[in-house]
Parts: C-alpha cells; sequence; structure tokens
C-alpha cells in the first residue's frame, strides 16, 4: 500500500515531540519494508525539508520560524498535499491547534486518528484560539468515517460524538529499553513528558508537592517545553516557595530516562487530558508506582491500586494525599511496579504496528469493496 500519514508533530520537534510522534515513527518503520509510507510533518528550526529513515519517507512544510506560525502553516499546507496526493491510504493524527481541509471524497479513503478529546480543555488553555480548536475538534469527529483510539474509556467518549463513525483500537507501544530501567530509590518524585502546563497539570503537580511535608524530597521535572513554558513553571514553584526542591533537566536521552525513570521513588502523571498516557506505562516498565488522574486514557493505562494510584483531576490536595501514601510505603511501592511491569509487558511495538496495518488493510479493503458495489 501507498500511505499517507499526515501529524503536525514530529519526534525531534522541539516545540513538541510528544507520545503520538513517537507512536507514529515506531508503527511506520516497522512496516515500511511492506507499504510505501510517506509522513508529513510540521517544520521546526533545523530541520530537514525532506528525509528518508528506515524506509520511511519523511517531508515537513510550513515555516519554522516559530511554534503558533508552524502549526497554522503546517494546516495550510498539508490540506494542498492532500488534495493532490495518490494513495491508498491517508491517515491523519488529529490536531486541533492544526486541523486540515479536505475533500469529503479524500476522507472516504482516510483513517482519522483521534487520540485524546480536548473539548473545553481548549478555551481553557487558549481562550482565543481554543474556541476555533473546540469547533475543528466536533467537525472532525463528524466528518471521518473512520477513527482510530489508542484507549477504551477515550472510544467511548467519543462513541457518544461520533454517532456515525467505525472506530478501531489500537493500543500504544512501549520502548524494550524501559524494562532495562537500574532499579533502585533516591530521594525525588518524576515527572516525564512535555513541559505543557495545562494539558499535563504541572501546575496541580507543584501546587500538590508545595502541600508535600516532606524537606528532603525533591521533584524533577523531565522533558521538553518552550522557554515560554519553563519560565511560568519556574514562576509558580518560586510563588509556591519550593524553587529550591524542584529540578529540570531538559530533553533527555532515552538511556537517561531510563536512569531517571528507574531511580525515582515514584512518577506523577497529573494531566488534565490524555489519549493514554504513555509514560504510565515506560514507568510501570520500569518497575515503578505511578499516580496519575482518573480521566479518560490514563484511567485504563493505570490499575488502580494494582499498578497505580488514581487521583481526581483538579485536585491537589487529593494528588498529596496520594504521594504521601506512597512516600510512607516502600513495600507498597515494590508491590505496584512488580505488577506494573507484568501489565507493561503486553504492549510491544510489534504487536502495535500489526494490530495498525491490519486496521488499514480492512479500511482499504472495505472502501475497494464499495467501489466495486458503486460501479455495479
Amino acid at each position: 500500500m501507498n500511505i499517507l500519514h499526515t501529524l503536525y508533530d514530529d519526534i525531534d520537534n522541539p516545540w513538541c515531540g510528544g507520545g503520538g510522534a513517537l507512536r507514529t515513527w515506531e508503527i511506520a518503520r516497522r512496516l515500511s519494508h511492506k507499504h510505501q509510507i510517506t509522513i508529513l510533518s510540521g517544520a521546526y528550526p533545523n530541520a530537514p525539508r525532506e528525509e528518508t529513515r528506515d524506509g520511511v519517507h519523511i517531508r515537513r512544510v510550513g515555516s519554522d520560524r516559530s511554534y503558533l506560525l508552524s502549526r497554522m502553516s503546517f494546516a495550510h499546507y498539508a490540506s494542498r498535499e492532500i488534495a493532490r496526493a495518490n494513495t491508498d491510504l491517508w491517515v491523519h493524527q488529529f490536531s486541533a491547534f492544526a486541523p486540515l481541509f479536505v475533500s469529503a471524497k479524500k476522507r472516504r479513503n482516510s483513517l482519522l486518528e483521534f487520540f485524546h478529546f480536548m473539548d473545553n480543555h481548549a478555551i481553557a488553555k487558549y481562550p482565543l484560539l481554543g474556541h476555533i480548536a473546540r469547533k475543528a475538534e466536533q467537525r472532525a469527529l463528524r466528518l471521518h468515517p473512520h477513527i482510530l483510539t489508542i484507549s477504551p474509556t477515550v472510544t467511548r467518549q467519543l462513541e457518544k460524538r461520533a454517532t456515525n463513525a467505525h472506530f478501531h483500537l489500537v493500543y500504544t507501544g512501549v520502548d524494550q529499553i524501559c524494562f532495562e530501567a537500574p532499579w533502585t530509590e533516591e530521594n525525588y518524585i518524576l515527572y516525564f513528558g512535555r513541559m505543557d502546563i495545562h494539558n499535563k497539570g504541572i501546575d496541580i503537580l507543584l501546587s500538590a508537592f508545595a502541600k508535600l511535608n516532606a524537606p528532603d524530597i525533591r521533584l524533577i521535572l523531565s522533558g521538553r517545553g518552550t522557554p515560554q513554558s519553563k519560565r511560568e513553571i519556574r514562576s509558580i514553584a518560586n510563588d509556591l516557595n519550593i524553587a529550591n526542591r524542584v529540578e529540570f533537566t531538559g530533553a533527555v536521552t532515552p538511556e537517561q530516562k531510563n536512569i531517571l525513570m528507574g531511580h525515582a521513588l515514584f512518577v506523577c502523571t497529573p494531566s488534565r487530558y490524555e489519549g493514554w498516557g504513555i509514560v504510565a506505562i515506560e514507568a510501570a516498565a520500569a518497575a515503578k508506582a505511578v499516580i496519575g488522574t482518573d480521566i479518560p486514557g490514563l484511567a485504563d493505562a493505570i490499575r488502580a491500586d494494582e499498578t497505580g494510584l488514581l487521583v481526581p483531576s483538579e485536585n491537589p490536595g487529593a494528588l498529596t494525599n496520594a504521594m504521601k501514601r506512597l512516600l510512607s510505603a516502600p513495600f507498597l511501592r515494590k508491590r505496584l511496579g512488580i505488577a506494573g511491569r507484568k501489565w507493561a509487558a503486553q504492549f510491544t511495538w510489534d504487536r502495535t504496528a500489526q494490530a495498525q496495518e491490519e486496521v488499514y488493510l480492512k479500511i482499504v479493503k472495505s472502501r475497494q469493496k464499495q467501489n466495486l458495489l458503486d460501479c455495479g
């Protein structure tokens, strides 16, 4: 098959580099020996406009002058590229802040990857652009015939809004290197992910940590972020008088990430919305307990009281209490970590790629059959 996969993000994009981009890359490189795959993504500083890696052709379109311009221009140029592309299947990983506009004919031969539902969070995150993003989200769910999700709770959430679509559930994998993390415990709690304050609930995490009466415990924040987001996080930490106990690592290598995971007391993922929560599975693979919010996506990735603890969203007090519980119970941390490693073992990238390919083939065959019926 000739497959065009569009998504704004990129594993090397300094502004994002999220789990969705990682998922696309891991699947594409595993299927590239059987299919012709092109990834069309947004531009960013110093990125090549075109390259081939592991048999996957990568093209980047739009402006690289700023994050906002990059997203907006990607939406424009990617929409034009799709209009003139001649492919067997168009796979689009949806982004509410970079919506594409294509014809109904192109959508009939497409698979929409829709990982999380933002709804009013879009407005809370960006008051001006949020209304446009929310409408784009509603429009995409209404117009695409096939939608792929990555967790059961998000699937059920979307089925109420896209009643005419066919849903396909394919989980996300975890890198095997995570199972090789060197297990020990140092006096820190780890957050790993993008420095996206609203999405990832970093403000909630800082507030909860400030209520923790444990002056010898540090909070390490690891992952990519814009200079502005880092300044905002430091400002919150300063206002809470915890700046001296909060550390930033910036972007790290997989090996450095493994050490951070393996040496943490436990991992916190206090997101406001998620599609799945790949960090929760990576932490589980490293045999570390996870505290996450009880929201669609994370409620699937974290098995409550088995691999981690779930707390209500937007509740710093509940998060503080969960932290206290794990800090005071090393046996509980160990038990949750051991169960987590067993839980994570089933989520391999090879299995994910195979399941994703089965969805591709099913959609293409279904469309070919419909074309024959239309001609007949």
